[in-house]
């Protein structure tokens, strides 16, 4: 973890951007980062605040539980356990079902899901497998239902999880202790 008077007089004011837009200590992908570039952790920081922002003016048109949705599915495919746990709990809050993030920490499919949810996690798995594209009835569907904007936005959503996860996988990054309480007391394992 690089200290804010670690760093030169010159990027200690992207140190205090990370931690001014996420509203919080210096934690996850942004340790790593910070070893690399403060500008391009505060690069990260804003983009995410972008996904993250729940409630304010600045976040994405998909719903929250859209997001959450699609970043439970990401950080499993990629078995981020620290995205997964950040996220799992919003999912829940947001209105995911109990039976869907079991089927997804469990690599099967979630019964029952509404047409939206099918449909998000059609789009992820068709970019995430085989030749990651869309085929053009789940592109066709997913304009139909999110429109142009939601479209791109569903595609980058899934690009920016996957961003995060593979420094949190390249580094080991863990939750830290204050982390793990700040949850609710639920299972935050992936079994791998």
């Amino acid at each position: 973890m690089v200290q804010r008077e670690q760093l030169p007089e010159d990027q200690r004011r992207f140190y205090d951007a990370v931690k001014a837009i996420r509203r919080r200590p210096i934690s996850g992908p942004f340790i790593t980062l910070m070893n690399s570039s403060p500008d391009l952790t505060a690069r990260y920081a804003h983009l995410g605040h972008y996904f993250h922002a729940r409630g304010q003016a600045d976040e994405s048109i998909l719903s929250v539980r859209v997001r959450t949705l699609i970043a439970l599915i990401l950080s499993r495919a990629l078995d981020c356990v620290y995205e997964w746990s950040g996220w799992v709990n919003w999912a829940l809050e947001a209105g995911v079902p109990q039976e869907t993030v079991d089927a997804i920490r469990e690599r099967r499919t979630p019964p029952n899901p509404t047409p939206e949810d099918a449909l998000v996690m059609d789009f992820c798995a068709q970019l995430m497998t085989g030749s990651h594209r869309l085929n053009d009835a789940t592109y066709q569907a997913a304009l139909d239902h999110f429109g142009v904007q939601g479209v791109v936005e569903l595609a980058t959503t899934l690009g920016y999880f996957a961003m995060i996860a593979y420094p949190l996988n390249a580094f080991e990054i863990t939750l830290s202790a204050e982390q793990v309480r700040m949850r609710k007391p639920i299972d935050l394992s992936l079994p791998i």
